[in-house]
């Protein structure tokens, strides 16, 4: 590769990160009492979004005392039975924010003013924007109490700094926090990607992975023989990170690929948006984080991507030898502690084809800067333009269902290509019985076979809805409502308790809502969806004690069942 030209691209088209840096005059003290044990760290690799905070370990208990990170005033209080469960979002003097998610619970003000407003709606699942001075909070103090509410898998604190004129997630750790971390990143293995139909990597169209051998933070290539690439090629590096007091494989920092000693490509994981956190999808390798699971960083830049963390790149980062000679590539890996670790290996260039290009058919071109429409007998399909993140030579085809669906199985491509923009997808029921066509619905079956609900509504003949990943579809209907019990018999003694529970759930389609009614009035039960429980905490003031009592639960799912079930107890 000439070098001049190289340096005339940098010069041209090299790009920074967007956003300024944390100022260093800013600082913030730890969420927990404890010494920090991180178990995820910012911008880490997840499926569909990178990782907005770090996650404080609470030794797998609830409880622990959250303090506020800096003097300040919460701005917003969220509960949610997903996602950040309860969550607490304080506004500091500095413009920052802070954000405390998995709660167990509020400090008790802030607890008794989400109470009075959840049975105010008359929902669970409240987004409050109290007055800028109702809740004030000062450098330390305890403001609510750890646990594991919301999507969370295990009991811990996530703990987020943002930006708080873009509301923009920040790198927490660029303000210290007292987190310590001695030791280099792991550089596990690397891959080369040929990206044309005409490049290959060691005689093959298919990608080459290459295990590393480490050396003190040096990292070799285990391969016996040098890599021979032709045509434009991609590097992809899986690589991680870990704390002092833990074990936990988390995000890197910074990853920089040079190629010739030239930097040709930069990751920085400073900040991003909420916006453009599904554009994960285009900066790793998807289609095997669907087939393993594993989180492999491209190290270069798809045409659709739009990620803002990239730090400078030439030409995308794609290697394009046109030369028969040797080069030197080196991948330099940091984390926030400027620990470094490095590998760097050898590939040969060669200037003719060593094989035929691959031959491609397909269904119909997309463009992956245009929309499109595809049509088939019973199918239907519109990609909006930002669907995908590079053109895709659609391949769809049909099977015969054997499992009781009410459609063919439309196999529009496959899952392992990510999508962006939701598509829209119409399919034709073969058979549709009378009165029941608001239960049609839209199912997904994924490569291990799995079928799972799909959303869509019925009209003018097809199941219609928004879909967000490619692969095979059908039609099928959801009649059955869900399922509901009180924890206690009918005409159970709970005096003296403090809570009573129920169980909710569906096999299909999901619950959409759910109403605790007692003696007829409207009962906050708080929903722990990943345990399909709900809790119900009788206040006195709304309960008459040593009464004999009637509790009615109302549940509906997503295809528009339902189910309610009744019992009476004595409190």
């Amino acid at each position: 590769m000439n070098r001049k030209i190289l340096l005339l691209a940098i010069a041209l088209t090299a790009t920074t990160t967007i956003g300024s840096q944390p100022s260093s005059k800013v600082s913030f003290i730890s969420p927990l009492r404890e010494v920090p044990s991180l178990s995820a760290s910012f911008a880490e690799l997840r499926a569909d979004h990178f990782h907005t905070g770090i996650d404080y370990r609470t030794g797998g208990v609830q409880g622990k005392d959250v303090l506020a990170t800096d003097d300040g005033y919460v701005y917003r209080i969220a509960v949610s039975p997903t996602g950040f469960g309860r969550a607490l979002y304080v506004r500091h003097p500095s413009g920052y924010s802070s954000v405390y998610a998995h709660l167990r619970s509020f400090r008790p003000d802030i607890e008794e003013y989400v109470n009075q407003q959840q049975y105010s709606r008359k929902s669970f699942t409240v987004s409050l924007f109290p007055q800028r001075n109702q809740f004030t909070v000062t450098k330390g103090e305890v403001i609510a109490w750890s646990g594991n509410s919301g999507g969370s898998s295990g009991p811990h604190l996530h703990f987020e700094i943002r930006d708080g004129a873009t509301e923009d997630p920040v790198n927490p750790l660029s303000f210290g926090l007292g987190v310590t971390d001695r030791m280099r990143p792991v550089i596990d293995r690397v891959i080369i990607y040929p990206l044309t139909g005409n490049s290959a990597v060691s005689n093959s169209h298919g990608s080459l992975s290459m295990r590393t051998v480490p050396s003190d933070g040096s990292y070799g290539i285990a391969a016996t023989t040098e890599p021979v690439l032709y045509g434009p090629a991609g590097i992809g590096i899986k690589c991680w990170d870990t704390f002092d007091n833990s074990s936990n494989r988390c995000g890197v920092y910074t990853i920089e690929l040079l190629a010739d000693g030239l930097k040709i490509f930069g990751f920085r994981a400073d900040r991003f948006s909420y916006g453009e956190t599904r554009y994960i999808n285009a900066h790793i390798d998807y289609a095997a984080r669907v087939a393993t699971g594993e989180y492999i960083h491209r190290l270069y830049i798809q045409p659709g991507d739009r990620l803002s963390m990239y730090d400078g790149h030439v030409g995308r980062g794609v290697l394009k030898f046109n030369d028969d000679a040797e080069h030197e590539i080196k991948i330099i890996v940091t984390d926030t502690q400027n620990n470094r670790s490095w590998v760097t290996f050898r590939v040969r260039s060669v200037s003719k084809p060593p094989l035929p290009p691959v031959e491609i058919t397909c269904s119909k071109v997309i463009p992956w800067g245009r929309a499109a429409d595809f049509t088939a007998d019973g199918i239907r399909i519109h990609f909006p333009a930002g669907a995908f993140y590079d053109t895709l030579w659609l391949n769809y085809k049909t099977r015969k269902s054997t499992n009781g669906f009410l459609s063919p199985v439309h196999m529009v491509h496959n899952e392992t290509i990510a999508v962006h923009d939701r598509f829209r997808l119409s399919v034709r029921p073969d058979t549709i019985i009378a009165g029941l066509e608001g239960k049609l619905c839209l199912a997904r079956i994924n490569n291990k076979g799995a079928v799972s609900y799909a959303g869509g509504n019925y009209s003018y003949g097809f199941v219609s809805g928004e879909m967000n990943t490619l692969g095979d579809y059908v039609v099928t209907l959801d009649t059955v409502p869900p399922s509901a019990k009180f924890s206690f018999a009918n005409g159970a003694s709970l005096t003296g308790r403090s809570q009573f529970t129920a169980t909710i759930s569906d096999e299909f389609s999901g619950i959409k809502n759910y109403e605790m009614y007692v003696d007829g009035e409207w009962m906050l039960a708080e929903y722990d969806a990943k345990n399909n429980l709900l809790i119900c905490r009788p206040e006195k003031t709304r309960l008459k004690e040593n009464t004999n009592h009637t509790a009615e639960l109302r549940v509906s799912d997503n295809c528009g069942n339902s189910r309610t079930v009744r019992s009476e107890f004595r409190w």
